[in-house]
């Protein structure tokens, strides 16, 4: 029977074969003794430091069961399979198998029945192997739920559901037609997609059983590694432990996490949170911020794409393509003349902006693509023009030096103005597109709804490996939101296209590094390998298994002194996080018994400064794709185990690959106080007047008289008194420094005066 609230961890189990397979060998037990397992004080369970419930006193309206006549227990008994509810009895022998195979035997030699079942049947013996294997099972499950280890997984996570089974749990399944519902919303009574609870052969269907045992009981672990994140509904206890927050997409959609980092600056502290993040716009809220900065950025592309030519004897045009005019020079140093001294308030006494129409700045922009993406050079063919060229080049140097000072993205910019669309909501990849085209990003964005992309800026110079690009996925967790606590593992993934890197093509293979997008071109080489391609034979950097502590063998080789991986990359990516969630602080629910894995993405420049791209919910924690990932996931969601389950039992527990990177302090005050309240100044003395004029009596000068009388009398009073505001509260004597009237005291005097 189903118990109520009240009484649900009361506990009556057999002290029989259910739960010592030894004791079946006895013999003589004719029935079941019922021991009453009554547990009445408050205690925390072990095994799941989140179940923490306040129990009520017990309501009289709830007696104590009559243990002698009722078996109360917490798994829910299965008539067609339960004959095996009294250990050695007879009649419940005989209820599996046939009667009359029983009839030739004495009934009384209850001592032998066992062996009498398995010599005289097959079907007995199919029975009696059924009946054990359901006891088992039964035993199994109630130990589970009187431990409070019930576990659910909406999704497919093989190694989490291993780990969580090697510590006793037990897998609660979900009917299909309540999978895509909110947790607790509705009770699964059947389900017909596990199957029958016995397979044709006769044997158990473990999956069905264990879902019919626990049909009614509600998961005490609750996973979700579904994309399509489902809210849980009310009634879900606020003791199970669920790995999801509610309403991440505030601050992990693409959107979302770059308006919060906009004013991430203000949480910024050394050595403990900062980050690099590539600006990035909403295109279908402020066009007209992102047209400058594409403008200006592509005025100082131009000024480094001339130096770089210069230095390297080539400004003359590549065959086959025009010139450009070297007006677009000087057009291009008068733009970053004035962003420079926009950003030095040197334009604070005089506005000297020049506007340009749409017509010469889509001219110039035509002539700059020209020139870095297409092969166009500058004429310079006499020696007069060269000389000219080589006075552009003295006055361009300083120029970008200035920009350099100024500019924290200079060096992400690089000199080819590309940008790249995302779209917020999705992931795996999906939508992406780059460009430095300003008419194709706008026709983009008009083809698609409000607020579906978000334009960042690409960087143009990532640390590149065997001329590979490559990101770094890393997992952390936050297992509290206030007072925020973040975990970090210890070892990150790299992941690497499939081609060279080039900006002759934006093709997904080169530029984007996501595991669902190379995958597709790995599927490919297979293929052809298959039909004896031998180019496809060649291994690429992806299958040549390189992890964190290859990466800083190979940064050490290039030059990099110390550790370069684990004494610059991994602090900064670890800081990057920490600002990042406390930018997000505001928006995350404070659930005591939720915690989140999350999947940041950064990309590593040549200069090996670490920018943070995205972060992403609900990372990809399977099907492996290669050795590492294998390795890695397994590792994460073991780590994951202990830090959740071992951590708030042992402060001091293994916790696996995860580290504490962060752990807010929170400063303990009164609430009407505030925190750290000072308060330096001189007293003033306000004069009272009377707020309604009087009227004026016939002579004109009684009204005079009488307020000459009245600064008399007051003049007197403030001799004898402190002079105070009449908006000032009572002066009340202080105790405690520093000096200033406390509005709890204000009120009580009030209150006190009022009385008397």
């Amino acid at each position: 029977m189903d118990l109520p609230p009240d009484l649900r961890d009361i506990r009556v189990t057999k002290d029989s074969a259910a739960t010592d397979s030894t004791n079946e060998d006895k013999a003589g037990a004719s029935s079941c003794k019922l021991t009453p397992l009554i547990s009445l004080e408050k205690k925390e369970s072990p095994v799941n430091p989140y179940n923490r419930v306040d129990w009520t006193k017990m309501n009289s309206k709830w007696p104590l069961p009559d243990t002698n006549d009722n078996e109360i227990s917490g798994v829910n008994s299965l008539p067609q399979l339960d004959c095996g509810a009294f250990s050695g009895s007879f009649v419940d022998t005989g209820a599996c198998c046939p009667r009359e195979i029983f009839d030739k035997h004495d009934t009384d030699a209850v001592n032998s029945h066992r062996s009498i079942v398995l010599k005289d049947d097959e079907c007995c013996k199919t029975h009696w192997a059924r009946n054990e294997r359901y006891q088992k099972i039964k035993a199994k499950v109630g130990r589970a739920i009187k431990r409070h280890k019930i576990f659910l997984i909406r999704g497919e996570l093989p190694k989490l559901k291993e780990t969580l089974e090697k510590r006793g749990w037990v897998q609660k399944h979900e009917t299909t037609k309540t999978r895509a519902l909110p947790y607790g919303s509705v009770a699964s009574l059947e389900s017909r997609s596990l199957g029958d609870l016995t397979h044709p052969d006769g044997s158990l269907n473990e999956k069905a059983v264990i879902f019919a045992m626990l049909r009614h009981k509600p998961p005490d672990f609750i996973w979700d590694c579904r994309n399509d994140f489902v809210d849980w509904h009310r009634g879900l206890s606020n003791n199970t432990i669920l790995n999801r927050y509610q309403k991440p997409s505030v601050y992990t959609s693409k959107l979302g996490m770059a308006r919060l980092l906009e004013e991430a600056h203000w949480l910024y502290e050394e050595d403990v949170s900062s980050v690099l993040f590539p600006r990035s716009y909403n295109l279908s809220r402020e066009p007209k911020a992102f047209l400058d900065d594409f403008r200006l950025t592509a005025a100082a592309g131009l000024l480094k794409w001339f130096v770089e030519r210069m230095q390297d004897d080539q400004s003359s045009p590549e065959p086959g393509h025009r010139p450009i005019l070297t007006s677009r020079l000087e057009f291009a140093m008068k733009r970053c003349e004035e962003f420079i001294a926009y950003e030095n308030h040197q334009n604070i006494d005089k506005d000297f902006v020049t506007e340009f129409s749409e017509e010469e700045w889509n001219s110039f922009l035509d002539d700059y693509a020209a020139a870095v993406h297409e092969g166009a050079g500058i004429e310079a063919t006499s020696e007069r023009s060269r000389e000219q060229l080589q006075k552009y080049l003295e006055l361009t140097n300083p120029i970008l030096a200035k920009l350099k000072e100024i500019d924290p993205q200079y060096e992400l910019n690089g000199m080819r103005n590309i940008w790249i669309l995302k779209p917020s909501e999705l992931c795996c990849g999906t939508g992406i597109s780059i460009s430095h085209n300003l008419k194709d990003i706008f026709r983009k964005i008009k083809s698609k709804p409000k607020d579906y992309f978000i334009v960042q800026k690409y960087i143009e110079r990532p640390l590149l490996i065997q001329d590979t690009k490559f990101d770094i996925r890393q997992w952390y967790l936050v297992t509290k939101t206030f007072p925020m606590t973040i975990w970090v593992f210890k070892e990150g993934l790299l992941r690497f296209s499939s081609k060279p890197y080039t900006f002759s093509t934006y093709h997904e293979a080169i530029h984007i590094c996501n595991t669902a997008i190379q995958e597709k071109y790995d599927e490919e080489r297979r293929r052809r390998r298959k039909r004896g391609n031998s180019e496809e034979v060649v291994k690429s950097i992806r299958d040549q298994g390189w992890d964190c502590e290859k990466l800083n063998e190979y940064l050490k080789q290039t030059g990099h002194c110390g550790e370069p991986y684990y004494d610059k990359i991994y602090p900064k990516m670890s800081e990057a996080i920490v600002l990042t969630m406390l930018a997000s602080q505001e928006h995350m629910d404070r659930r005591r018994c939720s915690f989140e894995l999350y999947g940041a993405d950064f990309v590593v420049m040549e200069d090996l400064s670490v920018w943070l791209i995205e972060i992403n919910t609900n990372p990809r924690m399977h099907p492996p794709s290669s050795r590492i990932t294998k390795r890695l996931y397994s590792n994460v969601l073991e780590s994951l185990v202990k830090v959740i389950m071992d951590v708030p039992m042992n402060p001091s527990a293994d916790t696996g690959g995860f580290s504490l990177a962060y752990k807010q302090n929170i400063p303990d005050f009164r609430p009407y106080l505030g925190p750290c309240l000072f308060v330096f100044g001189k007293s003033i003395t306000l004069q009272e007047y009377p707020r309604k004029r009087e009227r004026r009596k016939k002579g004109g000068n009684g009204w005079v008289k009488q307020q000459q009388q009245q600064q008399q009398q007051q003049q007197q009073q403030n001799q004898q008194q402190t002079p105070r505001a009449w908006t000032a509260p009572p002066m009340i004597p202080r105790l405690r420094e520093p000096k200033i009237v406390d509005f709890i005291d204000y009120l009580n005097t009030a209150r006190c005066t009022a009385a008397n």
